[in-house]
């Protein structure tokens, strides 16, 4: 009789387990994915052809950048709105200078200014004590003073940047027959993976996101961490405007507009906890594949912006309530 009570207290306790395990905010951007691939197999014959799915991760490389770093910026407890604003300026930047530096040369100014631009938004916040509201508001004032140096440096125009093959390489040159914004973006993917999981510093972001006041009393230097994180966000968005200004070649002061929504809605999909403390890259990846393929399928079946836009919402919304639900069930298991 024990044995058999012991049985069913193991098969209860098992399923227990499982369901726990079974969490949405975990699974659900997996299943969301998997779904939205057996739909476009089913809509659009032409979907899982070669040329398209080159052609949806190549759409996704300049948005998956900055959702890369936007990852870690949220796991750190903060917010940025500032990067559309940035990718406008790092884009006309990088033109601009081009003529006088090269595009090496207009690259290497513009990562510097994208390192001053994180160390702005990091020490402004250090310098108010903010929480994650404040860095809401702060990087969107950042980010309108650079919308709007952008518009002043471009003087409103469209800035064409020279024939250069280094610069044309960025956007349209390919390695072993992929296309090069394809490639930078999955190695800064796999560098950003190992960092954020396997190094120290990765575990200090962590920690901070996780609980900022022990990781402070552990000795770690919880502002020093979130600035480099934001730091880590603006160089990829500055790769991003070099990428999309070669794409298009040209580049112009709204370059950025609707780009945090597309990063926010990726990380978000991908299930990275806004609390903080929680989530990483391949969850991030899912979400930047989501919001790919949904819009490649918007395109295939002739549907307008404004239905990727409000999707894009209803996804977003659908992501937070399931991340308000994981954190409450968190909170009830502690």
């Amino acid at each position: 009789m024990d044995n058999v009570t012991s049985v069913k207290e193991t098969k209860q306790s098992t399923f227990i387990q499982l369901k726990n395990n079974l969490n949405p905010a975990e699974f659900g951007p997996v299943i969301g994915l998997v779904i939205l691939l057996v739909i476009g197999s089913i809509l659009a014959p032409t979907f899982w052809t070669t040329g398209n799915i080159l052609n949806v991760l190549l759409q996704i490389s300049v948005l998956g950048l900055g959702a890369l770093g936007m990852t870690f910026v949220i796991i750190a407890r903060y917010f940025d709105l500032s990067i559309a604003g940035f990718l406008s300026l790092s884009g006309v930047l990088v033109v601009g200078l081009q003529s006088s530096l090269g595009t090496i040369g207009a690259l290497l100014v513009t990562i510097l200014v994208a390192v001053l631009v994180g160390i702005l938004n990091g020490s402004i916040l250090r310098m108010i004590k903010g929480d994650f509201g404040a860095s809401i508001m702060i990087t969107f004032g950042t980010g309108t003073i650079f919308s709007s140096i952008a518009l002043l440096y471009s003087k409103g125009f469209t800035l064409v940047p020279q024939q250069d093959a280094i610069f044309q390489w960025f956007g349209n040159g390919k390695l072993f027959s992929v296309p090069v914004p394809i490639v930078l973006f999955l190695l800064c993917a796999i560098v950003l993976h190992v960092v954020l999981k396997y190094t120290v510093f990765g575990r200090a972001v962590y920690l901070t996101g996780a609980n900022p006041v022990s990781a402070r009393l552990s000795g770690i230097p919880i502002h020093r961490i979130q600035t480099i994180t934001f730091i880590i966000l603006a160089v990829l968005v500055a790769l991003g405007g070099l990428i999309r200004s070669s794409q298009t070649l040209g580049a112009t002061a709204t370059a950025g507009q609707g780009y945090e929504l597309d990063v926010i809605a990726a990380v978000a999909i991908g299930g990275t906890s806004l609390a903080g403390g929680a989530g990483n890259i391949m969850r991030t990846m899912v979400g930047i594949l989501i919001i790919g393929v949904l819009n490649n399928l918007f395109v295939l079946i002739g549907l307008g912006t404004y239905d990727q836009m409000m999707a894009k919402g209803a996804m977003i919304i659908a992501a937070l309530l399931l991340d308000s639900r994981n954190n409450i069930r968190l909170l009830l298991r502690r």
